[in-house]
C-alpha cells in the first residue's frame, strides 16, 4: 500500500546555525551622496557612520511594512542583492535574516577610495545577537546611498582587516568580481551541491558553519525521505553585480548574488507531498504537490578570497523567493 507523508518545513526552508552580528534601521533614499575626499577615502569615517546608520534605519522601516511597501519604496532604500531579497521577503513573508531589533554597535569597516563612482561603505552591526555585514552603495553623484547587501555572519566567522577607513579601499561593483573570486565561488557551489562530488574542489574551505550546515541538512533530508523520494540541492550564480572590497593584506571580501534551489522528487511509493510551511504554500499557491517540488532562495554569499590560502564563506543571507510543483 502506498504511504502518505507530510512535507515539512525542514525539508525546504533549510534553517542554518548562523550567528554573529545583525543589522538595524535604515534611512537612505532621501539624502544626496556625501561629498568625497579627493585624497584617500571617498568620504570621511564620521560621514560614513552617519550614512550607514541612516540607511539601516530606513531599511528597518521598510522591512516592518512588509508587503505593504511598494516596489518603488523598496527601490528607494535597497539595491542589488538586498533589493532582490527585500522583494522576495515581501512576497513570501519569509524574512529570516533579521529578528526585528535595532542596529547595535554599528561600526564602519571600510569605504571606497578616490573620487570615482560608484561609491561604497562596508559596515557591521548587531541585530539581537546576530552579527551582520552591510554594504551601502551610491551609484552616481546624483544618487543616494542604498543598502546593497545585508548578510548575517556565520558562527565563528571573522573578516580580515581592510585599509584604514580614512585611507579608503579599492572597491569593485560589477558583474565580474574577478577570476579569483569567480573560481572560488564556482568551486564552493560544486562542493556544497547535493549530492556532492566524490572529491571536494580545491582552493576553498568547507569548514565554515554555513557550508557545514548546508551539507549536513541536505544529507539528513535525503535520508529522511528514504524510498519515498529524493532530495537535491544546488547553488548557482546570478547575472547581477557583486560588491568586492580589497583587504589590507591582499585578497578580497566579496558579496555575490546567488540562487539556491532545493528539489524534492517523489518516488512511485509516495502519493502526495503535503506542504506545511506557510511561506512555501504562499509562493506556490497550493498546499500539496504529487511529483516534484522545487524551491528557490535568493542568497547573498559573503566570501573572503585571501592572497594566499583557501577562500572561506563568512556569511550568507537566504530568503525564500519562488517555488514550483508538479
Amino acid at each position: 500500500m502506498s504511504r502518505r507523508t507530510p512535507f515539512v518545513a525542514l525539508a525546504v526552508s533549510l534553517p542554518l546555525a548562523l550567528a554573529g552580528c545583525g543589522a538595524g534601521p535604515a534611512v537612505v533614499g532621501m539624502h544626496a551622496a556625501p561629498t568625497e575626499s579627493s585624497d584617500g577615502a571617498s568620504i570621511t569615517p564620521e560621514r560614513a557612520t552617519d550614512v550607514a546608520a541612516s540607511v539601516l534605519e530606513e531599511a528597518a522601516t521598510v522591512r516592518e511594512d512588509g508587503g505593504k511597501a511598494s516596489p518603488e519604496e523598496r527601490a528607494a532604500v535597497f539595491s542589488g542583492p538586498a533589493l532582490r531579497a527585500a522583494g522576495a521577503a515581501a512576497e513570501s513573508k519569509d524574512e529570516q535574516n533579521h529578528a526585528g531589533g535595532g542596529a547595535e554597535d554599528l561600526q564602519v569597516l571600510g569605504v571606497s577610495r578616490g573620487t570615482d563612482w560608484p561609491r561604497a561603505v562596508l559596515a557591521t552591526s548587531q541585530d539581537e545577537g546576530t552579527q551582520f555585514l552591510h554594504v551601502l552603495v551610491a551609484a552616481a553623484a546624483d544618487q543616494p546611498y542604498r543598502l546593497f547587501a545585508d548578510v548575517p555572519m556565520a558562527a565563528g566567522a571573522s573578516v580580515p582587516a581592510l585599509a584604514p577607513v580614512d585611507e579608503g579601499s579599492s572597491v569593485t561593483i560589477a558583474k565580474d568580481p574577478g577570476t579569483d573570486v569567480t573560481t572560488a565561488v564556482r568551486s564552493w557551489s560544486e562542493g556544497v551541491t547535493y549530492q556532492p562530488p566524490k572529491k571536494a574542489p580545491e582552493g576553498v574551505s568547507f569548514d565554515d558553519a554555513f557550508s557545514t550546515a548546508l551539507q549536513k541538512n541536505a544529507k539528513d533530508k535525503d535520508k529522511d525521505l528514504g524510498d519515498l523520494g529524493s532530495y537535491r540541492q544546488k547553488q548557482s550564480t546570478v547575472d547581477a553585480a557583486s560588491a568586492s572590497f580589497e583587504l589590507a593584506a591582499g585578497g578580497r571580501l566579496t558579496f555575490v548574488p546567488m540562487t539556491r534551489t532545493d528539489t524534492i522528487t517523489a518516488s512511485d511509493k509516495l502519493k502526495v507531498l503535503k506542504i506545511e510551511d506557510p511561506a512555501i504554500r504562499r509562493v506556490l499557491d497550493t498546499d500539496k504537490v504529487k511529483k516534484k517540488l522545487s524551491i528557490e532562495h535568493a542568497e547573498t554569499l559573503a566570501m573572503v578570497t585571501p592572497a594566499t590560502g583557501d577562500a572561506t564563506v563568512v556569511g550568507v543571507s537566504d530568503v525564500l523567493e519562488s517555488a514550483t510543483g508538479e
